[in-house]
Parts: structure tokens; C-alpha cells; sequence
């Protein structure tokens, strides 16, 4: 596994330094928080780190859920010491310019299951404990500022309750998910949403 980049690291030719670091390219590649691809991965930390999971390694890309981390819960009659959160994320605002507000949606589709041994299964399933939803919530362009995260709200719900309710469903808007009676809140109450949600399979 690749071990976390600082930042100052120098990228070099011929063996000497080019004047440019890996903190350079951050800057130029991650800077559009707006930006589809980037935030759904800056949600990933952000409910990362209000879970308290480790982020001290590097983000594994080809993984069958988003976030793990150590939790003894009961899930039916079976003690489980860990949870798989999958992370969905969307935002009224985007990258480019709008004419309106983007209509919200997310996507719930079943995936087939991978490892690095095994490859693909052969089954289609959502393959992890909880669903934590994030949407930004601004619409105003100009007071935009995706490291505030008084703008965010989160939508928990458990994985039993959109296999329940939605079955093969790929996508689900923003009324559906409220009528699945999620519990929604702020950064703070993202822990106790997912400690929550994994006492009897969430709210019924």
C-alpha cells in the first residue's frame, strides 16, 4: 500500500529537483471542491473524520464500501467488531455554470463485489453496513465555501433499510430518501446517526 505524501515532497528529473512539489499539483488538481469527482472523495473524509476512522493511510480506491472502522455492534444475533459505511454525496451547486439549481439525487445502484485474489463476484449487492448521504446545501454561488461544513447536511440510513424499501433501485432523489425516514444531521451527529442506525437495522 502506498504510504501518505506530505505535501513538500519535491517532484525531480534527472535526479534534481524541477522547483515544483506534490503540494503544487495538489493545489492545481484539487482546489474545485464543486468538482463531481472530488467531492464525493472530500466527503468520504469528511465523514471520516467524524466517524474517527482512520485516515492515516491512503485512500483505497477499488474497495466494495467507502469507509471501515473499528465498532462492536450487534447486527441481529451476531456481534460484528467493524463497520462498512458507504459514502454518497451531492450538491445543488456544480463546477460550471448553472442556469438553476441542480435537482438532487444519489446513487444506491448494487455492485458487483472485488478483491485483488478473487476478482469480481458473481453477485450484485450494496455491500456495506450504513449509507451516509451529504449534500451541500448552498445555492447561493458567491457565499459557496465547501470547507464550512455549516453547510452540509447528512442523511444516515442503514443499508437493511434501502434493500428493504428500494430493492434494485439505482438512484434515489433527495423526497424519496426523506420519506425512508433517515435521520438527518449535522457534522457532530454523524457518529451517533451511524451508531444509531446499526441498532436493529435503523429506523423502521
Amino acid at each position: 500500500m502506498a504510504e501518505q505524501l506530505r505535501g513538500d515532497e519535491h517532484i525531480t528529473f534527472d535526479g534534481m529537483p524541477t522547483g515544483h512539489l506534490i503540494g503544487d499539483f495538489w493545489r492545481w488538481a484539487s482546489s474545485d471542491l464543486l468538482s463531481n469527482t472530488l467531492r464525493g472523495v472530500y466527503s468520504e473524509f469528511i465523514v471520516a473524520t467524524a466517524l474517527g476512522a482512520d485516515t492515516s493511510s491512503v485512500r483505497e480506491e477499488w474497495t466494495d464500501f467507502d469507509l471501515f472502522f473499528p465498532y462492536e455492534w450487534q447486527d441481529g444475533s451476531e456481534y460484528r467488531t467493524a463497520v462498512r459505511v458507504e459514502v454518497k454525496s451531492a450538491a445543488y451547486l456544480q463546477s460550471w455554470k448553472q442556469t438553476r439549481p441542480s435537482p438532487i439525487s444519489f446513487g444506491i445502484q448494487k455492485t458487483l463485489g472485488w478483491t485483488p485474489v478473487d476478482g469480481y463476484t458473481e453477485d450484485r449487492a450494496r455491500r456495506s453496513d450504513v449509507y451516509v448521504f451529504c449534500l451541500y446545501n448552498v445555492t447561493d454561488r458567491d457565499k459557496a465555501d465547501l470547507l464550512s461544513l455549516d453547510g452540509w447536511d447528512f442523511y444516515v440510513v442503514s443499508t437493511r433499510r434501502i434493500d428493504e424499501i428500494c430493492g434494485n433501485q439505482r438512484t434515489i432523489t433527495l423526497s424519496r430518501l426523506r420519506s425512508l425516514a433517515p435521520i438527518k444531521t449535522d457534522y457532530d451527529g454523524i457518529r451517533p446517526a451511524v451508531e444509531a442506525c446499526l441498532k436493529n437495522g435503523g429506523p423502521q
